[in-house]
C-alpha cells in the first residue's frame, strides 16, 4: 500500500528538472550515434564500444522518465558512457578544449598595403639613419687618424647598405610576405621608428664630439696665435724702444712702483701730448671744412694775443693750447674736481699705480664697455670731459647734427664714430698720466709732483719754458731778439715738477714789447 501511494505520488519540481535533462543527454547521443551511421556502414560496428547501450535503452529511458521519479532516478544512474565522450561533455574538458583552440595558432590575418607601405616606410628610414650614424663614425675615425675604427665603421656602412638592399629586394618582390616575415622577426613599424630614433641620437651624439674636436682645435689655433702676436708686439715695442728711447709706453712695461722715475714720468707726458696734438689738428681740419674764421676762432680762446702767421699755421698752437687746458683742468686734485671721482681721494699711491698698469693694457672694447664697472670712473671722466671741450655748436657745424653729443649726454654708451674713438684714446692717455703723478705722491714732497703754466705776458724762461716759434723760420725780426726780452702769449702744455726734476712748459711767444 505505501509502495502504491509513493508510485502514484506527483513529482516535484527538481524531478521534473532532472528528468528533462536526462531526456535532452539522450537527444544528443542520438543525433550523434546517427551522424555516425551517415558517415559509413562499417563505422558503426567499429565504433559500437565507444558508444552507449541500445535502442531498447533509450525507448525504455523515455518512457521511465514519463512515469515517476522513482524509475526516473536509477534509469540516470544506468546511463553509461565511454571514456572519449566522457572526456568530450564533462566541464573541465570543455574549458580545456577552449583554451587549447585559443592557443593553438591559427591562420595569419591577412596585411593590407597600407600596413605593408607603412612598414617599408619605417623600416627605410632606420635603414638609412643606421647608415648615416655609421658614416659619421667613419669620418669621425678619420681625424684623428684610427686605422681599426675606421675599418669597423666602413664594416658597419657596408652592413647597414646591405640589409636597405635585402628590404627594398623583398618589398618589391611581395610586399604582403616582406611585411610578415619583418612582422615576424620583431621588425615592426614602431620597432623601426624606435630604431631610427636610436641611430639619429647616435648621429648627433657623433656630431658633438666631432664638434668639440674641431672647438678644441681651434682653440689651440687661437692660443697659438695669441702667443705670436704677443712675441711679435714685444719685438715691436723692443724695437720701438731701440729707435726712440723714452718715446713711448713700451719702456713703462714691467714696471714697478718702487722703481719710478721722472723719466717714466716723461714719456708718459709725451705720449699724452702727442695725443693732444693728434686731436687738436682733426679739430682744426674739421673747422676748415665747416669754413670757420680761423682768426677768429682762435682770438676767441685767446683775446689779445697776436700771431705771427695766419690762417693755420699758428691757429693749431691755438687749438692745441684749448685742448690741453680743458683736459688738464684740476690736474692736481685727485678727483679732478669731479664728485663723482670723490673715492679717488683716498687712493695711495700703490693703488693709482695699479691703475695704471691695468689700463695702460687695456684695449678700447674693455674700458669703454658701460658693463664693466671696473671702469664706470674712468667712463664718467670721459663724459664729462667730452661735454666740456666739444661745444654744441662746434659739433654741429662739424656733422650737422649733435648726435654724438646726445649719445654722450645720455649714456651709457658711447658712440662709435672715428671722431669719439680718437678722443677718448686722448682722454685715456691723461688719465693714465695722472694715476702716474699721483704715485710720485703728489703732495709738496721733494719726492712729489706738482703741475704749472704760465701766465700771458709773463718773460720768457728757458729754464721752466720750452717755446713751439723754436725752430721755426719767420721774415719778422721781432722774434729774433734775446730770450730776456721775449714774453709769453700763452701756454700751450703745461709743465711739471718731478722730484726735482722740472720739465718745461711749452709757451707761444707773443711779440716782444707787446703786453695783450
Amino acid at each position: 500500500m505505501e509502495a502504491h501511494m509513493a508510485a502514484a505520488r506527483p513529482p516535484t519540481h527538481h524531478h521534473q528538472k532532472a528528468a528533462n535533462l536526462a531526456r535532452t543527454f539522450t537527444k544528443l547521443l542520438r543525433r550523434k550515434r546517427s551522424d555516425s551511421a551517415a558517415a559509413g556502414a562499417g563505422a558503426k560496428e567499429t565504433d559500437a564500444p565507444a558508444s552507449v547501450a541500445g535502442d531498447d535503452y533509450d525507448s525504455s529511458m523515455d518512457a521511465t522518465t514519463t512515469t515517476t521519479t522513482t524509475t526516473t532516478m536509477p534509469s540516470l544512474s544506468k546511463l553509461k558512457l565511454s571514456g572519449n565522450l566522457t572526456a568530450a561533455y564533462t566541464l573541465d574538458a570543455f574549458f580545456r578544449n577552449a583554451a587549447e583552440k585559443k592557443a593553438s595558432p591559427g591562420a595569419p590575418p591577412a596585411v593590407s598595403p597600407d600596413a605593408a607601405a607603412d612598414s617599408l616606410l619605417a623600416n627605410l628610414f632606420a635603414g638609412v639613419s643606421a647608415v648615416k650614424a655609421a658614416y659619421a663614425q667613419l669620418q669621425l675615425a678619420q681625424f684623428p687618424y684610427d686605422a681599426e675604427a675606421i675599418q669597423a665603421a666602413d664594416a658597419a656602412v657596408v652592413a647597414e647598405l646591405t640589409r636597405l638592399s635585402d628590404t627594398k629586394r623583398r618589398f618589391l618582390k611581395d610586399p604582403a610576405a616582406a611585411a610578415k616575415d619583418l612582422a615576424a622577426a620583431g621588425n615592426t613599424a614602431l620597432s623601426a621608428h624606435t630604431e631610427e630614433q636610436r641611430h639619429l641620437l647616435k648621429t648627433y651624439q657623433i656630431t658633438a664630439r666631432k664638434l668639440e674636436a674641431e672647438l678644441r682645435g681651434r682653440d689651440a689655433d687661437l692660443d697659438r696665435a695669441r702667443g705670436s702676436l704677443a712675441a711679435e708686439l714685444r719685438d715691436e715695442r723692443a724695437m720701438e724702444v731701440r729707435l726712440h728711447p723714452g718715446r713711448t709706453l713700451a719702456s713703462l712695461d714691467e714696471l714697478h712702483v718702487s722703481g719710478l722715475n721722472p723719466t717714466h714720468f716723461l714719456t708718459a707726458l709725451r705720449h699724452a701730448v702727442k695725443s693732444i696734438r693728434s686731436f687738436s689738428k682733426s679739430m682744426l681740419a674739421s673747422m676748415q671744412s665747416a669754413g670757420w674764421d680761423l682768426a677768429a676762432a682762435a682770438a676767441a680762446v685767446h683775446p689779445g694775443v697776436p700771431l705771427r702767421r695766419g690762417g693755420a699755421g699758428d691757429a693749431r698752437f691755438v687749438f692745441e693750447s684749448y685742448v690741453a687746458m680743458k683736459m688738464f683742468a684740476n690736474f692736481h686734485r685727485r678727483d679732478f674736481n669731479f664728485s663723482f671721482l670723490d673715492g679717488r681721494e683716498f687712493y695711495e699711491r700703490r693703488r693709482f699705480f695699479e691703475e695704471f698698469t691695468e689700463l695702460k693694457a687695456a684695449p678700447p672694447s674693455v674700458f669703454l664697455d658701460v658693463r664693466n664697472a671696473r671702469w664706470g670712473g674712468f667712463g664718467k671722466f670721459l663724459r664729462a670731459k667730452y661735454l666740456s671741450l666739444v661745444h654744441a655748436r662746434m659739433e654741429t657745424a662739424f656733422f650737422g647734427r649733435q648726435e654724438q653729443r646726445g649719445i654722450v649726454s645720455a649714456g651709457p654708451g658711447f658712440p662709435e664714430s672715428s671722431w669719439f674713438a680718437e678722443f677718448a684714446e686722448m682722454a685715456r692717455r691723461v688719465w693714465l698720466l695722472h694715476c702716474l703723478f699721483f704715485a710720485f705722491d703728489g703732495g709738496d714732497e721733494e719726492d712729489g709732483a706738482s703741475i704749472f703754466q704760465v701766465r700771458t705776458g709773463a718773460r720768457f724762461a728757458e729754464v721752466y719754458m720750452e717755446s713751439v716759434n723754436d725752430g721755426r723760420t719767420t721774415d719778422d725780426a721781432a722774434f729774433s731778439t734775446a730770450a730776456e726780452d721775449r714774453t709769453v702769449g700763452f701756454t700751450v702744455v703745461p709743465g711739471f715738477r718731478v722730484g726735482r726734476t722740472v720739465i718745461q712748459c711749452r709757451v707761444y711767444l707773443s711779440r716782444p714789447g707787446r703786453r695783450p
